[in-house]
């Protein structure tokens, strides 16, 4: 049965789970983000909303540049972590134990265990209601084909399920 009700039809969105890293000077940051998405094929760009209160806005406009790391299945306490504490609190990466590593293009860390990353060059930022919208173009990708992807609905994190046929 359908039902009208605007705020808590928000609740129904289905995503993907982001950590996007940033880095400016020798800060390092983390924060999950289930608002990014592909916005481009050719050429290959990455959207992704950054409240203006957060310090990953300010790294990010700072630096100019971004990791976007698209969680697997198995992140779902990262993505918690990287969701509910603040860099000015808490140094999330030890906090979740979380190994990464560096690209070839960004100074910002990358993030192991993930089903896809992406080096991100910002292009254009505009104001998007109470988020910032930062455009990436991406410069570097990798992927694990072995990984599934953890995905978020109604506040909580699932796993992907079978596939279905048509």
């Amino acid at each position: 049965m359908l039902i009208e009700d605007l705020d808590k039809s928000q609740n129904y969105t289905t995503t993907t789970v982001a950590l996007v890293t940033s880095r400016n000077g020798n800060v390092d940051n983390v924060m999950s983000a289930e608002w990014s998405i592909r916005v481009s094929i050719d050429p290959f760009l990455i959207g992704v909303m950054v409240g203006y209160e957060r310090e990953s806005y300010r790294l990010i406009s700072r630096s100019g540049e971004f990791g976007i790391n698209y969680c697997s299945d198995e992140q779902g306490e990262l993505a918690h972590i990287a969701g509910n504490y603040s860099l000015k609190d808490t140094n999330k990466f030890q906090k979740g134990h979380i190994a990464t590593f560096y690209g070839k293009f960004i100074k910002a860390p990358l993030i192991k265990g993930c089903i896809s990353v992406y080096e991100c060059r910002v292009i254009n930022e505009f104001k998007v209601g109470d988020h910032a919208a930062f455009i990436g173009e991406v410069l570097n990708g990798y992927y694990d084909g072995t990984k599934k992807p953890l995905v978020f609905h109604q506040g909580k994190f699932f796993h992907l399920g079978d596939r279905i046929s048509h």
